[in-house]
Order: structure tokens, then sequence, then C-alpha cells
């Protein structure tokens, strides 16, 4: 078994395997790492032929068309039948595939997440469920902001896509204090360079790019501090997969559907999960080129709306009323949708249309059906 298996899905011709290719051949881990591609409907078929060339040089790549997706989705029927086609969500096939597959540690990239030439991609991810016993970052405001660690130009001030628009403008006051003995590191948030991972309302304000990384290589965060967690250059001990869902999107609101947000909701939702257990969340290396693929900024504007103005919300109902009990991070999943369904729901903003209530009930099936396919395979 290979412990380091990577997932990503597209709808292009992935150049960014040969990229994998290269770092992983370079830095030797070619026997450790396993790749997973999975497919959507608009994905080229070259894709195909480039994941089988990709294994003859000695990186077990496997491709997942729509018909293996479909045939192999007949197993956990319930929730692979609430993933949509045509969706970046389809990633958490390959999710499932890599847990059932026996992975120990799995890192979610984009199509567009190329590791840079100096930097070892699996050894830094490899840093990823080490025990962990020096200091931990921790803020009053309870949320960490990683995008100061980067170097822009032109420079100014930037925040993460998901960052709380209520603390925008203030900058980190950290706390370095002695972590709990035992402790884990459960997930690692690399970062990225080029296009860094902002929201439309800041696109909309002019271009930026990240030049330079200037923070330690890897950096831990208390567990009542956060940060958003994507699925870009992110890598999870398989204990917390079930905590880490891409939450489903296009669900349809006013002005079109919801988009844009599932990784967000997906990396707070697991920072809610891992509360009171031995696992903290890191942030640093490995350091990807985020080679972003082209984007309408007003059409990612349209589809991040309800996703950027409902996060504040959603985060202050997390922080002071969600507290898993149960010591399976499974079940804790299941007890996150009954909070939605007893708690979030009912207290939706009164400004919400009713197509919010809608989301966030189909979002609690997702977790429920999700929850019950992971169990499945661990």
């Amino acid at each position: 078994m290979k412990p380091y298996h990577i997932v990503f899905t597209t709808i292009n011709y992935p150049t960014v395997i040969n990229n994998l290719y290269d770092n992983i051949q370079r830095y030797d881990h070619l026997h450790q790492v396993k790749l997973w591609v999975i497919g959507d409907n608009k994905t080229p078929s070259e894709c195909r032929q480039l994941a089988e060339a990709t294994t003859e040089k000695g990186l077990e790549t496997v491709y997942l068309g729509i018909e293996e997706q479909d045939e192999w989705g007949k197993r956990c029927n319930d929730f692979y039948s609430r993933i949509p086609y045509n969706n970046e969500t389809r990633r958490n096939i390959g999710y499932l595939c890599a847990l059932e597959d026996k992975c120990e540690i799995m890192i979610s990239i984009d199509d567009d997440n190329f590791p840079v030439d100096d930097c070892d991609f699996i050894g830094s991810h490899s840093k990823t469920g080490q025990s962990w016993n020096n200091s931990i970052i921790r803020e009053e405001t309870g949320f960490h902001n990683v995008c100061e660690y980067l170097e822009f130009q032109p420079s100014r001030a930037i925040y993460p896509r998901g960052y709380p628009f209520r603390l925008r403008g203030q900058k980190n006051e950290s706390q370095f204090i002695p972590s709990e003995p035992d402790m884990r590191i459960g997930v690692t948030a690399g970062l990225w360079l080029l296009d860094p991972d902002i929201d439309a309302t800041t696109w909309l304000n002019g271009r930026v790019s990240g030049i330079r990384y200037q923070g330690e290589a890897l950096q831990v965060l208390a567990q009542n501090t956060w940060t958003p967690i994507n699925t870009q250059n992110t890598s999870i001990v398989r204990e917390l997969i079930p905590a880490f869902l891409c939450i489903p999107m296009g669900w349809p609101v006013p002005g079109g559907s919801i988009q844009r947000y599932g990784d967000i909701w997906g990396g707070y939702f697991l920072q809610s999960l891992m509360q009171n257990t031995t696992y903290l969340a890191a942030f640093g290396d490995p350091i990807v080129e985020h080679r972003r693929n082209p984007h309408d900024y007003i059409d990612d504007l349209r589809y991040e709306y309800w996703g950027m103005i409902l996060t504040d919300w959603l985060l202050e109902l997390l922080k002071s009323r969600f507290s898993p009990k149960s010591p399976v991070i499974a079940e804790r999943v299941q007890e996150l949708a009954e909070f939605l369904k007893n708690t979030a729901i009912p207290e939706l903003p009164a400004w919400c249309p009713d197509e919010i209530a809608g989301f966030l009930t189909w979002t609690e099936g997702n977790l429920r059906t999700w929850g019950k396919a992971c169990q499945q395979f661990l």
C-alpha cells in the first residue's frame, strides 16, 4: 500500500500531472505515491492517456471517468447520487477511493496547483500526521490570516477566501502558547504563490500576485484559532477524511446558484469537528504556484455571493454553539448534521430567502450520507 494519495478533479488537460511527476521523482517518492484524477463530463479524453503514460513512468495514476464513477458510486449510492456533475465537488469520489485504498495521508490539490522545484512536495506534506509538542498560534479573535506570510505585488492587505469579513482590516496579533501533550498535525494547508486563493471582491479591487512566502516551514494553530482551509495543496490524515467533505455546491439561489464555497465550508466544518481531539491544523510548506485557470470575476462574485455573506454567520454559530462529543470522527459528522438541522436552519438570518434553508437541508443530508460512506471504507 502506498501511504500518500493525491486527489484532484479536472475538466482540462491536466499538465500538472507532469509537474507532479517531476517533483515526486526528483525527491525519490515515486514508490510512495498514488494519484487519483477524477474526470467530469467536459474532461478531454486525452486525460486518460496521460494518466496511463504517467503510470508507465513509475507514478501510479488512476483516471476515473464518469462511467467508472457511476459504476463505483453504486456502492454508496445514497451519497453518490447527491454529487452534481460538472462540479468540482466530484473530488469527494477520489477521497473515498483513497480512503478505501488505505492511504495514510491524502493530499487534495486543484489542477492548477504546480509544485515549485525547490520544495519537496511529498516530503513537506509528510509532516501531516506527525506529533507536535512545540508552540502553537492563538488569536483573541479566533481567526488567523495566513496571507500575512505572503509578499504580494502590488503590496496590499490580502485575506484568504472565506476569511471573516468582520475581521478584515485587522492584523494578526499572535500569541504563542505551548501545545497540549500528545498532539498531532491532522491537516496541513500548504500555501500558494502567483495567484492567491482570494475571493471575487478582492480580485475586483485589482490583480495581485504572491511572490514570496516569508513564514516558517510549518506553523501550527491552536484548536480555537481557525483559518480558511481549502482543497488546494492540503493534506490530511486518513482518520480525519470523514471530517473533510468538500460540500457539494450548485443549489439554486436568487441570481443563479451557490458555488465556490464547498471547500471553505468543508474546511471550517473540519476545524469544528477537530475540537477537543488530539489533532491540530498547520500551514506553510509545501508551496505551490497557483497558475489560475481563466476566471470571470463578475461571474465569480455572483457564484460566491451567498457563501460570502453567510460565512460570518455560520462561523459565529459553529464557534459559540457547536461542541461535538463522540470520540469517533464519523459519528461527529452526524452530530454536525444534527446541528445544522436543529440549530442552524431554524436560526437562519431573516434576510435569507427560502432557498438557503433548502441548501442547508441538502447539506445536512450530504453530511449524513458522506459520513456513512466513509464508514464503509475506514
